[in-house]
């Protein structure tokens, strides 16, 4: 059975792939300015893989949002 945890994982990365088209970047591209692979970014926006602390910040800062909305409170 799926922990809270991992049925929210989707939807966090969701606000990833939305920030990142409202910021016209493509996978690759935001890869590339976060210093990742475009796999990574695509497991982020799939919710497959939780970034570590430092490439949620890059992203963050990349697209030009918070952690808390890209990623969640941690709650």
């Amino acid at each position: 059975m799926p922990t809270a945890e991992a049925t929210r994982a989707p939807e966090r990365g969701s606000q990833v792939a939305q920030a990142r088209k409202r910021a016209g970047l493509t996978q690759q591209q935001l890869a590339e300015k976060v210093g990742v692979n475009r796999v990574s970014i695509a497991r982020v926006e799939a919710g497959s893989r939780a970034p570590s602390m430092a490439l949620a910040l890059r992203i963050a800062e990349v697209l030009e949002e918070s952690v808390e909305n890209l990623f969640g409170g941690g709650r």
